[in-house]
C-alpha cells in the first residue's frame, strides 16, 4: 500500500525530527523513531472507524507473549496525527530485513534453514502457549534480526485470535494471506494450531527452493483448483536435508491432524 501519513505529521506527533518511514499495511503504518532511548517501530492505525475490539485483541496478543522469536511490545499510546487521535503500538525495532527479501536474495545453507525452522517453531509455540493463533504467517511477517536466519522474529499479530469460545465461530470471509492459508482456513472453517504449522511448511519450502509449493507468482487460481493442488504433495528436492524435508511434508498435509504438533515437529529436527 502507499504511504498514508506525511513525514512532517509523524514528526510533529512524536515531537521528533528523526523519523523514518518503514511501510504501510492493511490497517497500520510503521515508522521508526526513538522511544525512551531505544530504537522503536511505531505502528499507527490509519483506518478511520476501525474495529476497536480487533485492535485490543492485537494488543492483548502481544502482551501475552514474551519470546525472542516474537516481536516485543513496548507500549500502547494514542497520538494526534494531523489533528486525528490514532491508536499506536510501539514495538522494538528489528534491524535487518524480512524473510521475503531474503528469499529473493538466494538460498540459505542447510544449517541456516534448520535454524530458521527452529525459530519459527519456537515462536509459534510460544504464541500457542499464550492461547493465541497467528493465522497470517508469511515471509513478509517474519524479520531476520541483523539478517540472521537463526534470529527469526514473528512480527504482525494483527490476525492473532484468542483461543476461546469466539474462535470456534465460522467466518464468512477469508482471513489472512491466501497464498499461505491452510485448506481449512480457505474453506471458511476455524483456524487451528495446525493451520500455523501448514504456513510454516509453505514458508520453509519457499525459503529452501525460491518458489511457492503450490502457486506461481501472480497466478490466479480458483478455489476448486487450489484444493486439488493441496491434495498432491509438492516434490521436495533431495538437496534439502532429510529432517527439513520431513517437516515440510508433514506440515503440508491437507488433513490438519496429520500435520502433527509443533513439539513433535521440533523433536524431529536434527
Amino acid at each position: 500500500m502507499q504511504q498514508v501519513f506525511p513525514r512532517e505529521d509523524i514528526g510533529d506527533a512524536l515531537g521528533c525530527k528523526s523519523v523514518e518511514y518503514c511501510g504501510t499495511g492493511s490497517f497500520g503504518e510503521v515508522w521508526r523513531a526513538p522511544y525512551q532511548g531505544a530504537d522503536a517501530a511505531y505502528k499507527i492505525i490509519h483506518g478511520d472507524g476501525y474495529d476497536t475490539n480487533r485492535i485490543l485483541r492485537e494488543i492483548q496478543g502481544y502482551r501475552r507473549v514474551d519470546h525472542a522469536n516474537v516481536v516485543k511490545l513496548y507500549d500502547v499510546i494514542t497520538l494526534p496525527v494531523a489533528g486525528v487521535k490514532r491508536p499506536v503500538m510501539v514495538f522494538e525495532f528489528i534491524p535487518g530485513h524480512d524473510l521475503a527479501e531474503a528469499i529473493t536474495a538466494g538460498r540459505p545453507s542447510a544449517e541456516e534453514l534448520r535454524s530458521l525452522a527452529y525459530g519459527l517453531l519456537d515462536g509459534v509455540a510460544a504464541m500457542h502457549s499464550a492461547e493465541l493463533l497467528h493465522r497470517d504467517l508469511k515471509p513478509a511477517n517474519i524479520a531476520l534480526r541483523e539478517g540472521d536466519f537463526g534470529q527469526a522474529v514473528i512480527l504482525d499479530l494483527g490476525l492473532a485470535k484468542l483461543l476461546d469460545v469466539e474462535s470456534v465461530t465460522r467466518y464468512p470471509s477469508h482471513v489472512g494471506t491466501t497464498l499461505y492459508m491452510a485448506p481449512e482456513q480457505l474453506r471458511g472453517e476455524r483456524a487451528l494450531k495446525a493451520s500455523d504449522l501448514w504456513a510454516i511448511g509453505e514458508i520453509l519450502f519457499e525459503v529452501a527452493t525460491g518458489v511457492h509449493p503450490f502457486f506461481q507468482p501472480g497466478e490466479r487460481v480458483g478455489m476448486d483448483e487450489a484444493f486439488q493442488r493441496f491434495e498432491t504433495p509438492p516434490a521436495i528436492p533431495s538437496s534439502i536435508p532429510e529432517d527439513i524435508r520431513d517437516l515440510i511434508a508433514r506440515s503440508l498435509s491437507a488433513v490438519p491432524h496429520q500435520r502433527g504438533t509443533l513439539a513433535k515437529a521440533k523433536s524431529r529436527l536434527s
